[in-house]
Parts: C-alpha cells; structure tokens; sequence
C-alpha cells in the first residue's frame, strides 16, 4: 500500500494542476467576454472575437461555455457573488445603517465609474441580458434573491433603529434602493468626473435618509 502512495499523490497533484489551469483559461476567457460585450453589447458579440481577444481558438471557449448566453450569465454570477460577499462584510460591521449603506453605494458608483461590468441590481441590462435568460437560471435567480434579502435586512433593521420611516412598506424602500443603484442617472456624471463615487454616495444617501442632517460620506 505504501508503493502506491507517491502515484496517487502523483495522480492528485496531476488533478489539482489541470483543475487549476482549467480555472485559469475560463477565468481569461470571461475577461475577453467582458471586455466585448461592454464594447459591442451582447448581441452584437461573437465567440470568434471572444476567442480572438483571449489568444485562444474557438473550440477552446466552447470547453468552457457551452453559448455565448452562458458566457454573460457566469459574467453576471461573479459579478453577484463579490457583491454578495462585500455586502455581507459591510453588513457586519458595528456601524449605523446610514453608514453602512453608504458604503454599498460607494461600492457600486466606484465601480460604475470605472465601467465594471456596470451595476449588479439591476442585472446588467448594458449588455442584453434579459428577464428571460434569468427566469431560465435557477443559480442565478437564487444569487439575486441572496441579494435582495440582504438589502431588505439592512433596511428592516433601519426601520427599527428609528433611521428609516418604519411607516413606509419595507418592498417600497428596498425598490427605492434599486433605484438608486441604477446607472441611467448617474453614470454620465460619474464618468465625466462631475462627481466623484463618494459625493454621489452621500448625496443619494441625503435622499434616502432625510431624517438626519449632514451625510457621512459628505467631507468623502
């Protein structure tokens, strides 16, 4: 039993490289699908320049994504993941509901002014993907809904503090947000540099908190 030993750690070594480099290709790949769409928008893509963009033939995308739907979709489910990884880090934090919603805007202008994959909430309508395609994925849909019921929290927990009107339906305030996320408003403004990420912040923050004074972010 000992002599097989140095094969089977062989043989896993082996796995975990190819499993690696695997991970590695698709993770080029997605760069270069990103990077089109947000060029040329969904439909008008295709996987020939896909492929072209990441230095790697047709055939090899194909491993890895079955359509150039799945493509936008994984793009999609990564961009949910971080912001679900970021909002629950925010979340926990020992600061005030304001402050830690600031901090999600901040995240989500930062990232709309420099053009990353736009803004996750509203599912990134930019590059085509529709309710359709969403309706069809079931791990994406559960990602959205992890989302939403992290916000909803949030705000809930807003509304018992006294920050929040708690008169106001909990749904109403969570679409609001959504709103405030979208991109048609302000992403002009950022990308222009009329404002920075942290001025818009605090002012929508201003909006959406009227019971307090002076956001935090404000002096930002």
């Amino acid at each position: 039993m000992t002599r097989n030993l140095p094969a089977a750690h062989s043989s896993s070594t082996m796995r975990s490289l190819k499993e690696r480099q695997r991970e590695e290709r698709a993770a080029l790949i997605l760069a270069a699908a990103q990077e089109v769409f947000t060029e040329r928008g969904y439909y008008d893509a295709s996987i020939d320049e896909i492929a072209a963009r990441a230095g790697i033939a047709k055939g090899t995308v194909y491993l890895h994504f079955a359509s150039k739907e799945d493509l936008l979709v994984a793009l999609v489910e990564q961009q949910i993941v971080g912001f679900l990884s970021f909002v629950d880090q925010i979340i926990g934090e020992p600061l005030t509901v304001r402050a830690r919603v600031e901090q999600i805007l901040l995240n989500v202008y930062t990232r709309m002014q420099e053009q990353r994959n736009q803004v996750l909430l509203e599912l990134n309508n930019r590059i085509g993907l529709t309710k359709s395609v969403i309706e069809k994925r079931e791990n994406l849909q559960a990602h959205i809904t992890q989302a939403m019921q992290r916000i909803t929290a949030l705000l809930e927990e807003g509304q018992r503090s006294g920050e929040l009107d708690s008169t106001v339906p909990t749904p109403l305030l969570v679409a609001t947000f959504v709103t405030l996320v979208s991109p048609s408003g302000y992403e002009l403004l950022l990308i222009s540099g009329q404002i920075s990420p942290a001025q818009l912040a605090a002012y929508v923050s201003r909006i959406f908190f009227p019971r307090l004074a002076a956001p935090s972010l404000q002096q930002a």
